[in-house]
């Protein structure tokens, strides 16, 4: 009797804490959507940081999670905004990569609700959806584009100023 209450209270535990950690995975990857861009900016208005717009189906992309969460493992400050152009990706393959990368605790985002054409022109006019692509934000007005593979020593110098 005693045994099957333990048993019973052990499975009861297991569902409650699998239940928790999908709520607040979840909550780790934003919808980003019409005004969310601006949104960011908002947030960051004197600050400076870097938007890394990646995909699942983007080889190069890999390269650059992985440079970039191994930069985090070594330097928690770093002020980086992810954001996902998959806008059929589910939560569990996005929080699959970002774990793989250690990159859970960097603020993300994926593309949805509007097109992603409509989502783009909001981040940049001339951008046309090649990846990966960063901007380095001096200030929510001031940008620097990098199209292609972010370098290392790049954004440690961005970091550095």
């Amino acid at each position: 009797m005693v045994r099957n209450k333990l048993i019973q209270l052990y499975i009861f535990s297991i569902v409650l804490l699998t239940a928790s950690m999908s709520v607040s995975s979840e909550s780790l990857i934003r919808p980003f959507i019409s005004g969310s861009f601006s949104q960011i900016l908002e947030q960051r208005q004197e600050k400076s940081f870097v938007l890394v717009l990646w995909s699942l189906d983007c080889p190069s992309c890999y390269k650059e999670l992985e440079m970039l969460g191994q930069l985090n493992s070594r330097n928690t400050d770093l002020n980086i905004v992810l954001v996902s152009t998959d806008i059929e990706a589910t939560q569990d393959e996005l929080l699959t990569v970002l774990s793989k990368y250690k990159l859970e605790n960097i603020e993300s985002w994926v593309f949805s609700g509007d097109s992603d054409e409509r989502l783009r022109f909001e981040i940049d006019r001339s951008w046309y959806g090649e990846l990966p692509r960063s901007y380095f934000f001096k200030s929510s007005k001031k940008k620097q584009v990098v199209s292609g593979l972010l370098s290392e020593k790049k954004l440690m110098t961005f970091i550095k100023q």
